[in-house]
């Protein structure tokens, strides 16, 4: 597992994990096996940058002798990539800046008197010996994406809010300030940036190095393909069900590939070893809940193939569907705001795109915004407890940045996204794989918000924003196309083939939590199993959480900690 992290004791020896590299002493930080530039003031003062920083060596040079706090603040996003700025100020504070993506967790906590912090909450909870955190695990089940301040998937660990700096003083306790605010531009300014971001978040991660990217045929994989394909060789990895190599995903893939000689075109093919739930126990403990926990055969399949033709770095683009195809959360700002005729508008052209009466998105728009990012739809399958216990901890705070109703439900989705991803690539990481995800950067963020919202959101033109900053890169057919191919069906294959072990899932660790019903989720799945359409999007991060759980139960390897003299 790639981490790392530090500790800061008023007196003794702090704990330091085993097999770390030591960075620093007094206050100590550490590595393991994470990418990690230094710059060091004649004055002392010592800054870290761990992870991809597209900063140059002279910028570094110049950021550490600042003295002012809200140069860091500008420079947590002031270069491409996914990073994490660590600053000694060789007086009487460390500071951590959380990226606002929350792409780079930080987590803290205490022991011994010691303030401890690190990227892994797994870490942390190795150190204390922590059991999962009920409440939390009630609140992803509500809604994945709230925000649960002072908590983690672990008892005793806390997540720094991202876009917050934390300071521990040399004597005091330690706080956390905000230091990140969105910004706002125009239109064109806004795909003109994107054009560049993206193409940087990909350059500093890809130069020089053994590259694969996923090659769906969408617009998110393909768009890191070809910027990939621009900085070399690059190997292109397609999914394709065994005995069909053509039509849909598969021939817009061939487009991209055809276009970009650098490209490498791999197809794997799916078989029913690799339909969702199968090989579950190959999961590994992570710091909580991954997203593909149910679909792990295809996964470790997949990093097995990419290990065997020796790629060391992957780009995936998961996070671009939260970016750049949001649900129209954007109405509850125009009614806000009184613009009833483009309300109007927008909710006629929801109402044609989905076969159904505007009305409800109006009402919803004007009496509940939640239902229009489907964070309210019902869950049967919750307790009274589970939900009553997930607004207890879940923040309550309306507008913390003044923003509107589109850009919180955007801020929210990106930053579970890019939280989840760190887990998706602790699983890459028994592959010897590193895997990026530059649609989680914050920079790239920041740049989808500073876009007008209510252009963000369109029923006639699909991921109008992307399509707008790939078009000159991408072949027309990608570029126009509407969908992307859809897998519903292979999970009702998966379920009908494991059906036995998925429902001994129903009766396990939530359940015994109080958090869940058995016999409606039961039914649910039952009724999935004979091909009646269910809320998969729903379903899935329960039963991937139940997995985790029991995985905490069994897992051998933990992070070892020890004292060094």
């Amino acid at each position: 597992m790639r981490w790392f992290g530090g500790a800061r004791a008023s007196s003794g020896t702090p704990p330091v994990p085993w097999g770390a590299r030591r960075l620093w002493r007094e206050p100590e930080v550490w590595s393991v096996e994470t990418t990690v530039r230094l710059a060091e003031s004649e004055g002392g003062r010592r800054l870290a940058v761990f992870g991809p920083c597209g900063a140059t060596d002279t910028e570094l040079a110049r950021l550490v002798r600042c003295t002012d706090l809200q140069e860091f603040d500008a420079a947590a996003t002031a270069w491409s990539g996914s990073y994490t700025l660590a600053l000694d100020d060789r007086g009487d504070s460390l500071t951590l800046w959380a990226d606002p993506a929350g792409s780079c967790p930080l987590y803290v906590t205490e022991i011994d008197g010691a303030h401890v912090w690190a990227s892994s909450s797994l870490a942390l909870a190795s150190l204390l010996g922590s059991r999962p955190d009920t409440a939390w695990l009630a609140a992803h089940l509500v809604d994945p994406a709230a925000w649960t301040p002072g908590l983690s998937a672990w008892t005793g660990v806390e997540q720094v809010p991202p876009g917050h700096r934390w300071t521990v003083p040399h004597d005091g306790a330690p706080y956390s300030t905000p230091y990140w605010r969105p910004v706002s531009s125009t239109w064109p300014e806004a795909v003109y940036r994107l054009r560049s971001d993206l193409a940087n978040s990909v350059l500093i991660r890809v130069n020089g190095r053994r590259v694969s990217s996923d090659l769906s045929g969408g617009l998110d994989s393909s768009t890191l393909a070809a910027h990939a394909a621009q900085c070399g060789a690059v190997l292109g990895v397609t999914f394709h069900p065994k005995g069909r190599e053509s039509g849909g995903d598969a021939d817009h893939a061939r487009s991209v590939a055809r276009a970009f000689p650098s490209i490498r075109h791999s197809f794997m093919a799916l078989g029913r070893e690799h339909l969702p739930f199968t090989d579950l126990d190959a999961l590994v403990l992570t710091d909580e809940p991954a997203p593909s926990a149910v679909t792990i055969a295809q996964l470790c399949s997949h990093f097995a193939l990419l290990a065997a033709e020796g790629a060391s770095v992957h780009l995936t683009g998961d996070g671009g569907d939260s970016l750049f195809m949001p649900p129209p959360v954007h109405l509850a700002d125009l009614a806000r705001s009184g613009r009833l005729l483009r309300l109007a508008r927008d909710a006629q052209a929801w109402g044609r795109l989905h076969r159904s009466s505007p009305w409800r998105v109006v009402a919803a728009a004007c009496k509940a915004p939640a239902r229009l990012g489907n964070v309210s739809l019902p869950k049967p399958w919750l307790t009274h407890h589970a939900v009553t216990l997930a607004e207890s901890v879940v923040s309550t705070d309306a507008d913390p940045d003044h923003l509107g109703y589109a850009d919180r439900h955007l801020l929210n989705e990106a930053r579970y996204v890019g939280r989840t991803a760190a887990t998706e690539n602790q699983l890459a990481a028994v592959y010897g794989i590193e895997m990026h995800n530059p649609f989680t950067d914050a920079r790239v963020l920041e740049t989808v918000m500073a876009a007008p919202s209510s252009e963000r959101w369109s029923a006639h033109r699909y991921k109008p924003l992307l399509s707008d900053a790939v078009a000159d890169l991408l072949p027309d057919d990608v570029l126009q196309r509407g969908c992307k191919g859809l897998f519903a069906v292979d999970h009702h294959h998966g379920l009908r083939a494991n059906q036995t072990r998925v429902l001994e899932l129903v009766a396990g660790h939530l359940a015994d939590l109080g958090l869940v019903r058995p016999a409606v989720l039961r039914s649910l799945l039952r009724r999935a199993v004979l091909g009646i359409d269910i809320p998969w999007g729903l379903i899935e991060p329960l039963l991937g959480t139940e997995l985790w759980l029991r995985t905490t139960d069994t897992a051998t390897t933990r992070v070892r900690w020890e004292k060094r003299p």
